[in-house]
């Protein structure tokens, strides 16, 4: 057996820590294969963004701890992850990983654990990537489309399949090792009352447009006011890209995840001039980037198919 589990796009403005979405742009399949044993724990990695994981402190050897825990059984797990998403441009990859070794090997294992309950222990594998838990990209690979997350104790969300378009911009730039790390210590701690009210009202806007589909509204309260200022001078273009996308149609724009990616809101109609303009926005700045345009990825699934990448 297989799982895939798709990328994600974290925050979508003003949803820090509890919004996002899984994007059809790419993915990453696990294999998996139980002998008797201690509960030694191997991971194997190939695939295009393989290079430079660490063979034992990695979110897949995270996660597969934490449910050998859970199922108190004896194991040796040799886990096989194909990794098509890049790693640590604010795609959610490291949460990907988690999400698929999580929902297949707690089937390998025989254990009857909620969706909620494996979107908890993929958060909590996300540690091993991140320093901390985290919760928003892998519940939206997890249960696909875009997520909401209105409880942490315990863990609730609610899941939402909009219909739009994403527009990907990924920057062929370096990032640091500890980049998640680095991009939260720069969030403002602490911020006004009126900044509060301004952020609830974004959020309020932002749940209307979801129950609504109104890309309109979810595209305003992708305009953050808190935490996307502090971000956003070290994001490659960024207010270049926000202004020629804006300029093409697009309903919003953000920042993905920690960056250094950005994303941008269209529907079927624009998506293709919103994509143009980042790349000329890119080109202007003289940064190489990919651009793409994705939609709402489906759940992470498992099957038995033996079909290619």
């Amino acid at each position: 057996m297989k799982a895939r589990a798709y990328c994600s796009s974290a925050n979508l403005g003003t949803g820090f820590d509890i919004a996002a979405v899984a994007l059809d742009a790419f993915y990453d399949e696990v294999e998996i294969n139980l002998s008797e044993g201690k509960g030694d724990i191997k991971t194997e990695f190939s695939g295009p963004y393989s290079e430079n994981i660490p063979e034992s402190e990695n979110t897949a050897s995270l996660a597969a701890k934490l449910l050998l825990m859970l199922s108190n059984k004896s194991y040796d797990v040799e886990i096989k992850v194909w990794k098509g998403i890049p790693l640590g441009l604010g795609l959610g990859s490291s949460g990907a990983t988690a999400v698929a070794v999580a929902k297949l090997l707690s089937k390998a294992l025989g254990l009857k654990i909620d969706e909620m309950r494996l979107a908890s222990i993929a958060g909590i594998a996300e540690r091993a990537a991140a320093g901390s838990a985290h919760y928003d990209n892998v519940t939206a690979s997890l249960l696909g489309g875009l997520v909401v997350i209105y409880s942490f104790e315990p863990l609730r969300a609610m899941q939402f399949e909009p219909k739009a378009n994403f527009v990907l911009g990924i920057p062929d730039v370096k990032t640091p090792a500890q980049k998640t790390a680095i991009m939260r210590a720069i969030t403002p701690k602490n911020i006004t009352l009126d900044s509060l009210v301004q952020s609830l009202a974004k959020m309020a806007a932002f749940m209307i447009g979801l129950y609504s589909n109104s890309l309109e509204l979810i595209g305003m309260a992708m305009e953050d006011k808190v935490v996307e200022p502090a971000r956003a001078v070290v994001i490659p273009a960024y207010d270049r890209i926000k202004k020629f996308v804006k300029e093409a149609g697009a309903y919003g724009f953000t920042i993905s995840g920690a960056g250094p990616s950005v994303i941008a809101l269209a529907d079927e109609k624009q998506a293709n001039s919103v994509a143009k303009a980042m790349k000329e926005a890119y080109d202007y700045e003289g940064i190489n980037a990919k651009v793409i345009i994705s939609r709402p990825a489906k759940a992470c699934s498992v099957d038995y198919s033996d079909k290619d990448h």
